[in-house]
């Protein structure tokens, strides 16, 4: 299996940090347990199938959920809402399709009678969200409960173009998505060659940190500022404040024997690491599934999950590879918890996932697939 490096350009589409730290945070202090608990959350609707503008994650019927998407050349366009091939109940689907403004620009309806939810409107370029409430009307025990957004352009003779026709983003390789809105980060890996870097959690929390109080201080002297000598000096006290904040943060990283790295040095080595790296497995799959790099040395964990209520209909293993093949660690499922969950501390370097699954009972019973989580919890 071969694999390259992730691409500088992915890397700047995530956003800038506008400040990286290194320093450690003691165990069981407050930061560190804050990062463990935001470590923790995970939606896992958001990564059961990769996610472009294109198309859709898997969204769970049960709820409204949104997709956004941009249009870069003007157009007619096909919006389709599909349930999953293993959804037996009947179901229903309302959507309303917002500008970037909030404005409604479209609205439809379907069931499952009409093959799901379509949609048929001209767009200008610019960014949307649909909003879909989807409905499963039977006891939602049986078959499966996921459907996708598809958008494509459409030819004059109302024909699909292709994505790339249409100018609209196929997300192909690697996924990035902030899930908490809080900026930390996903890199969902959706090819074999594509590796991706995990961030401790420790040093994210410290990152985090160092934002907040710097955009505290910032604010805090600049509001002090201007209650005394009124608004005309507002701006030299808040570049004051950022430069002496900066200073505070080069002391701080001295003392903790780390570098701090200013905005202008983030801008020019942007952190390309990650703090969960997430793949799609199907249930049945047998053989190498992610490869992730380890910069620091510490706690990793590798963690299977999928939705509720799926317990005791299959059972997962997994090995952990290093780059010459050999076994560093495994788990498996045991009994009715059919997860696998890994933790060990590993070396810097480059390791691989490898599954296999078994699967109880029918294909129309219980999930056909499940994620792989990878995330560090602390450097050691």
């Amino acid at each position: 299996m071969s694999h390259r490096a992730l691409p500088l350009a992915c890397a700047l589409a995530l956003g800038l940090s506008t400040l990286a730290s290194q320093a450690v945070l003691a165990d069981g202090s407050p930061a560190q347990q804050r990062a463990e608990e935001a470590a923790g959350k995970l939606d896992i609707s958001k990564f059961l199938k990769p996610r472009s503008d294109a198309h859709s994650q898997n969204f769970l019927f049960g709820g409204t959920s949104v997709h956004q998407f941009t249009i870069k050349e003007a157009g007619r366009y096909e919006i389709d809402g599909v349930a999953s091939f293993d959804v037996t109940d009947p179901y229903t689907m309302k959507a309303t399709l917002e500008s970037e403004q909030g404005e409604v620009v479209a609205t439809a309806e379907g069931d499952r009678a009409s093959d799901g939810l379509n949609m048929n409107t001209e767009l200008e370029p610019g960014v949307y969200k649909l909003r879909v409430r989807a409905d499963k009307l039977g006891a939602g025990k049986s078959g499966g409960n996921t459907y996708e957004i598809n958008v494509a352009g459409l030819s004059e003779s109302g024909e699909k173009l292709s994505a790339e026709e249409s100018g609209i983003e196929t997300g192909n390789g690697l996924v990035f998505l902030d899930t908490d809105g809080d900026g930390r980060r996903t890199a969902f890996v959706d090819a074999n060659d594509e590796v991706a870097t995990i961030k401790p959690a420790t040093v994210a929390a410290a990152e985090q940190a160092a934002r907040e109080k710097k955009a505290a201080e910032t604010g805090n002297a600049a509001a002090e500022v201007a209650s005394a000598t009124g608004a005309a000096a507002t701006t030299s006290a808040a570049a004051t404040a950022a430069a002496e904040t900066s200073a505070a943060a080069a002391t701080t990283a001295a003392a903790t024997g780390s570098a701090a790295v200013t905005e202008t040095e983030a801008e020019a080595e942007p952190d390309r690491r990650f703090d969960e790296i997430v793949t799609d497995v199907r249930i049945l799959e047998k053989g190498e599934v992610m490869t992730f790099d380890v910069a620091d040395r510490g706690t990793v964990t590798i963690d299977s999950e999928t939705f509720p209520g799926s317990e005791g209909t299959y059972k997962l293993q997994m090995r952990l590879l290093d780059e010459s093949g050999n076994t560093v660690a495994s788990d498996k499922g045991e009994g009715f918890q059919g997860d696998f969950h890994l933790k060990t501390v590993l070396e810097p370097g480059r390791y691989t996932v490898w599954v296999s699954g078994q699967k109880f009972g029918s294909s129309m019973q219980g999930v056909n697939n499940y994620t792989v989580r990878v995330q560090q919890l602390d450097v050691k």
